[in-house]
């Protein structure tokens, strides 16, 4: 079901590429380095309450621009998500579990200019992420402890659990701000969600938790080196099609 939505959001964003591409432009190629902070979660069922857990994101990114108001951003990107249980009557108690992940967004890049050195920018696409890693930090002892696990379905099985799906996709999207600081360089700022469409522990009905997705708020910075490829004329087929008569 889950592979049945990442397919539609894909044709769907395949149609809107086509649309956009209209008119040509003077081909670029952005080169840039990428990185920020990262709050994110779970969504846990049976439910799970939880705060933001903050971690990082950094990695390289290239950018191509073919189109007027549209382009494709590709990144390789080091994220540490992670989970952070919340115990509102119980403050002595605490656990956070991050995740490390290698991620790959690829998204559609559509930018709009207000005037010659800003920039308003939309992206959306879907990210893969490959898990490498986690770590745990918990303070869980005493009677309260005891108290809170017996109230609980779960039990707090996830404070152990293994990753047993490693791979993970879902989609992302982001609003940022462009500055031109010339033609060969510019700084960008973003802010970014993920939407996870992959769980990582086992979601059978025999099993504990049904959904371990991930969600993910980013706020990132990112510096980018342009260049120009190749140039085009920018041509209207009324005006090509009449010279030609």
């Amino acid at each position: 079901m889950r592979s049945n939505k990442l397919i539609l959001i894909l044709c769907l964003l395949a149609l809107s590429m086509g649309a956009l591409a209209q008119t040509r432009i003077a081909r670029e190629l952005h080169l840039g380095v990428i990185g920020g902070a990262c709050m994110s979660n779970y969504r846990l069922t049976p439910t799970v309450t939880q705060d933001l857990a903050k971690g990082y994101t950094f990695g390289l990114a290239a950018r191509y621009i073919e189109e007027k108001i549209f382009g494709i951003q590709a990144e390789l990107l080091l994220t540490r998500r992670g989970e952070k249980d919340k115990f509102d009557e119980y403050p002595e108690l605490s656990f956070q579990r991050n995740f490390t992940y290698f991620e790959v967004p690829i998204l559609a890049h559509l930018y709009f200019d207000c005037g010659k050195k800003n920039e308003i920018n939309f992206d959306i696409g879907p990210k893969f992420g490959y898990f490498l890693s986690d770590k745990a930090k918990a303070q869980l002892e005493g009677e309260n402890w005891d108290k809170v696990q017996n109230m609980t379905y779960h039990k707090y099985q996830h404070h152990t659990m293994p990753v047993s799906k490693k791979f993970d996709y879902g989609l992302q999207m982001g609003l940022g701000y462009e500055f031109k600081v010339n033609k060969e360089l510019s700084i960008q700022l973003q802010g970014r969600y993920y939407f996870g469409l992959g769980n990582i522990f086992p979601d059978s009905k025999a099993d504990v938790y049904e959904t371990s997705n991930n969600h993910q708020i980013q706020i990132v910075a990112a510096v980018w080196f342009r260049s120009q490829v190749a140039k085009y004329k920018i041509l209207k087929k009324q005006r090509y099609y009449s010279k030609k008569k």
